[in-house]
């Protein structure tokens, strides 16, 4: 299982929820913690619904899932992603260590959500291609 964006939060998610399915995954920049999205102003007032709607962001986050989660997986990120925080795969990164859950990493440093530099986006995929291949053959 591999993906990028919202393809690599299925991903990471697709892997905490059935690891005995999906033997391996690539997760490229990827939401981890749906909860952390949800920004809340002191400034406002709280919506009736607000701990659901927490509870339920959490229950949809791969982090969540841990317990799960056997296969190993690769992270890979761009450090200046404006549109996935690069602390979501930073986070993700330490639960999983934590959690004793296999894992590689690839940080590309100074690069965006669409890999503005050619050279970042073929080391993502020759990246990907190592990683499936060592896994899975």
């Amino acid at each position: 299982m591999y993906g990028g964006s919202y393809g690599g939060y299925l991903a990471a998610m697709a892997l905490a929820k059935d690891s005995k399915l999906f033997a391996v995954g690539v997760d490229i920049h990827g939401v981890h913690n749906m909860d952390g999205r949800i920004p809340v102003s002191p400034n406002f007032e709280r919506a009736k619904d607000e701990d659901q709607a927490r509870e339920l962001a959490w229950l949809s986050s791969p982090v969540a899932h841990l317990e799960g989660l056997i296969s190993p997986i690769l992270l890979i990120h761009a450090t200046d992603d404006r549109n996935v925080d690069f602390s979501q795969s930073l986070d993700f990164a330490r639960r999983l260590q934590k959690g004793g859950i296999p894992f590689e990493q690839l940080v590309i440093p100074d690069d965006t959500h669409h890999w503005m530099k050619f050279s970042n986006l073929l080391k993502v995929h020759q990246a990907t291609v190592e990683f499936l291949e060592r896994h899975l053959k």
